[in-house]
């Protein structure tokens, strides 16, 4: 296996192999996509649980006694 490294962008969902590597038509390639994190663009998240979850700011929350649990009748 040989391994080709270069740097590219997406563009219209392709991504365009540089000609200078001499890859052949229809030849079977492997791979593998890593994303640059320096200059990954985080889009905003469009569900409610995305754009709230982190978000109170407020003092901590407290959740207060429920009280006593009923008393059921036993079944016979």
């Amino acid at each position: 296996m040989q391994a080709i490294e270069f740097n590219s962008q997406l563009e219209h969902g392709q991504i365009a192999v540089p000609k200078a590597f001499h890859l052949h038509e229809g030849q079977a390639l492997r791979v593998l996509i890593l994303l640059d994190e320096k200059t990954t663009v985080r889009r905003p998240q469009t569900n409610l649980w995305g754009q709230t979850s982190g978000a109170w700011q407020g003092e901590l929350l407290v959740r207060e006694p429920q009280g006593e649990y009923e008393s059921r009748l036993e079944l016979k």
